[in-house]
């Protein structure tokens, strides 16, 4: 059971996203702030897409509100309060398991060239000594290094697009068939003429 903390304490801690959350007890959404901040920074770095970051202080301040708004709550509305996840596995349809066998062959393909595009990039690394031995130009390099992170970005870009496709096809889906109505019930028989 969560119990309400030190008022100085909860500060210090909700200075790191998710930490403070872990103070007062709820881990699983500590450990889902603290997990999405951590894997933005690492994407950005990883694919070289700074604009990414400024999703950070929106996670930074909306754990640090949380935190402080959760220990100023009355007693009966904090014991309340459930701990869960703030992300569940329905909210990414492609951790589904027949979300995968159905599009096995694009995410397939998607791995197979982030993989060659990151085997790329610490290739350019072997390459740039390489090129200094042979007293080849630094634009060679240059080139080389800038088509690396292009293509990284582009998959990365591609997969936001074909993500928010997969969306707006769902929902589209979804508003049709709350439009369409249900089929007659069948008469003992099978059939549904009207007697």
């Amino acid at each position: 059971m969560t119990r309400k903390k030190n008022k100085f304490l909860a500060f210090c801690f909700s200075l790191i996203p998710g930490a403070g959350e872990m103070y007062l007890g709820f881990m699983k959404q500590g450990v889902s702030l603290m997990g999405a901040f951590a894997l933005i920074w690492a994407v950005s770095g990883m694919l070289d897409l700074p604009p990414l970051i400024f999703a950070q202080p929106v996670i930074w301040f909306y754990s640090f509100f949380h935190v402080h708004n959760l220990n100023s709550l009355p007693d009966e509305e904090f014991y309340a309060i459930e701990d869960d996840f703030l992300f569940h596995k329905k909210d990414f349809p492609f951790l589904d398991r027949k979300w995968l066998e159905k599009n096995r062959r694009t995410v397939a393909a998607v791995l197979i060239v982030f993989g060659i595009t990151l085997l790329w990039n610490y290739l350019l690394d072997f390459f740039y000594v390489i090129m200094r031995y042979l007293s080849l130009s630094h634009q060679w390099y240059g080139l080389l290094r800038s088509f690396g992170t292009f293509s990284i970005r582009a998959l990365f870009s591609i997969c936001v697009i074909v993500l928010g496709v997969h969306l707006v096809k769902n929902k589209k889906q979804e508003l049709q068939s709350e439009d369409t109505p249900p089929d007659p019930p069948l008469l003992p028989g099978g059939d549904d003429r009207d007697c």
